[in-house]
């Protein structure tokens, strides 16, 4: 019987399209899943605070071959370029009288003060943020605390996230996952998990 509903940031309770639109323009690339793919491993040691933000963009530079753009790109528009994807917010609102609610994220210190001022954590029980942590969601140990912290079994919880490979690392860890695409199918994913409407 799951007990926790886990959301992933950026893509899922934020929407980042404005933002990644941006970055499409700049890198080109041939393939907008590979790309995302990319951005999201390598953003990896800068999530852990173990890379600055301009050192991150120009190991980007150096795969794509492209030498000139901001160094801040994350930071620069991330407020403007971005907002909270309220149909989902709606949906972690009418779990909440039934289940406990989490947040995991891979993110950086920037966009988390921007998304404190939002009130975006404000409804959840547990939030574990990568820069505070100093781990990611392509380990298995980000997720273990977290069900601890919730005061759960890893296998009583779902994690949603917009990235398969930290899904395939949630789930190595005993949890359900759910890949996310848009907010009707993940209404309809959790109603077929949980055996309800929502």
């Amino acid at each position: 019987m799951i007990k926790a509903v886990i959301f992933d940031i950026g893509g899922v309770l934020v929407d980042q399209k404005q933002l990644v639109e941006k970055f499409i323009r700049i890198f080109k690339p041939k393939s907008i899943g590979k790309f995302l793919d990319c951005l999201n491993i390598e953003a990896v040691p800068l999530c852990k605070g173990e890379m600055t933000e301009a050192e991150f963009w120009k190991r980007i530079g150096n795969i794509y071959n492209v030498e000139s753009f901001p160094k801040n790109l994350w930071t620069k528009d991330f407020e403007k370029l971005t907002t909270i994807n309220q149909d989902v917010m709606g949906i972690a609102k009418s779990l909440k009288s039934k289940y406990k609610l989490g947040i995991i994220s891979n993110t950086i210190e920037p966009h988390v003060k921007i998304n404190r001022k939002r009130g975006l954590f404000d409804i959840f029980d547990v939030v574990i943020l990568s820069c505070e942590v100093n781990m990611t969601k392509d380990s298995k140990g980000i997720f273990s605390p977290t069900a601890k912290r919730l005061n759960i079994e890893a296998d009583k919880s779902i994690f949603i996230d917009d990235v398969g490979k930290f899904i395939d690392t949630a789930e190595s860890a005993g949890m359900n996952g759910i890949l996310f695409r848009n907010a009707n199918r993940l209404k309809s994913d959790l109603e077929k998990i949980l055996n309800h409407k929502i």
